[in-house]
């Protein structure tokens, strides 16, 4: 690339010399900085209406039904059989991650702990887009989107069998016994 004017520095090379596809993520000045900044702000007020919802709800001590308080009916899995379907729990869970309650997070829904987390996460990223005006990117050369969707069924998958399991070893599983 002697000669064109897109040429690397040395230590932009450098860093992308250490795997062969690039860096798994890395943060980039857009072309067109506005819309990159209202893409920001909808994902910042789309997360922070997430946050700012749980932090109104109070979790609910079984470990499900905190979405009833927004006015949703009970768990149809958990009424037919007696237990919760894959999501049961995740309101819950969102609810004791704002109170920082991770523990009970855990134990509420794993999975809602992580995605909950993620959220936080992903606030504090559209809120660095925003001030900055730099976009953070994934490498989609290293990280095929199929295996991204298969890690977020593993973990629902994982944190239903958590869910499942740990209340049937305490008794509480089938509910309505």
């Amino acid at each position: 690339m002697v000669g064109s004017k897109h040429q690397t520095s040395p230590v932009v090379r450098a860093r992308a010399a250490r795997h062969p596809l690039g860096p798994l993520f890395y943060r980039l000045e857009p072309r067109r900085p506005t819309p990159a900044r209202i893409v920001a702000s909808l994902v910042f007020l789309g997360c922070a209406g997430f946050i700012g919802l749980a932090a109104w709800l109070k979790p609910d001590a079984s470990g499900v039904g905190s979405h009833q308080q927004l006015g949703f009916p009970p768990c149809t899995m958990m009424v037919l059989t007696g237990y919760p379907c894959p999501t049961c729990g995740m309101t819950t869970a969102f609810a004791h991650v704002v109170r920082g309650e991770l523990i009970s997070a855990f134990h509420a829904q794993p999975a809602g702990l992580v995605l909950a987390l993620g959220t936080i996460f992903a606030a504090g990223i559209s809120l660095g887009v925003l001030i900055t005006g730099k976009v953070w990117a994934v490498n989609w050369y290293r990280v095929s989107p199929a295996r991204v969707t298969l890690v977020i069924m593993l973990l629902l998958a994982a944190g239903w069998a958590y869910k499942v399991g740990t209340g049937v070893l305490a008794g509480t599983l089938p509910a309505g016994r």
